[in-house]
């Protein structure tokens, strides 16, 4: 039987070349494909395992990524499909964050004093000042709401270390990174500067984070 990553790798391979080449069909029938797909892989390899909390979060991440990802490819049309986009994406953290809370060996986070959180503070006020001077007033408040969010996630991600398995902290927050990579093109790309090839770029950073993020978390301990 073919691994469900299988299909996962032939519709990021589609939509990169789906960009590329500017094959709009091609775009409309990988993009949505991705997040599908990956998930797929997830259930496969997830399926001894639906008695842990953490992977019903990863699963409904997965399932308000796959929403935003379809939403966003209808922003051309309707500048309201970008906040319902980011609306999806900003549930999908949450649930990311819910999933790296449990997917511990107490299945539940010890915070302690780090400079991490501090610098994806400075990362995200960074961020406010190129983007927020660009928008108007009532655009800024989702748009930093989600910022404040997508920063947590990355925080979470960090807190990790330690309390689960090495491989599984460091694939999950060079994933929860490359989430913000990619975001941080696509804002500074639609709202302040444009940026050469910033759809190609943004793909590839958000298709790899999401891969790595699934990946880290399948790495960690089974609890049973």
């Amino acid at each position: 039987m073919i691994s469900k990553k299988y299909f996962f790798f032939l519709a990021a391979v589609g939509e990169i070349i789906s960009l590329l080449f500017q094959i709009e069909l091609l775009h409309q029938i990988c993009k949505p494909l991705l997040v599908l797909t990956l998930l797929m892989f997830f259930w496969e390899k997830s399926d001894h395992r639906k008695n842990e909390k953490w992977v019903i979060h990863v699963t409904l991440a997965l399932a308000f990524s796959w929403i935003g990802d379809v939403m966003l490819l209808f922003t051309d049309k309707n500048f309201l499909f970008f906040f319902a986009g980011l609306g999806s994406f900003l549930v999908a953290h949450l649930f990311y964050i819910l999933a790296y809370w449990k997917a511990t060996y107490e299945r539940r986070l010890k915070f302690h004093l780090s400079v991490v959180p501090f610098v994806v503070i400075g990362y995200a006020v960074l961020m406010g000042y190129l983007i927020l001077p660009y928008l108007d007033g009532i655009i800024q408040i989702p748009v930093g709401f989600y910022a404040v969010i997508i920063s947590l996630m990355v925080v979470f991600a960090w807190y990790r270390r330690g309390q689960t398995s090495s491989s599984s902290f460091q694939w999950v927050f060079i994933g929860a990174i490359l989430f913000v990579v990619s975001d941080s093109i696509l804002a500074i790309n639609r709202f302040a500067e444009t940026i050469p090839y910033a759809g190609l770029a943004v793909m590839i950073t958000y298709i790899a984070a999401q891969w790595t993020i699934v990946n880290g978390l399948l790495k960690h301990p089974n609890e049973s």
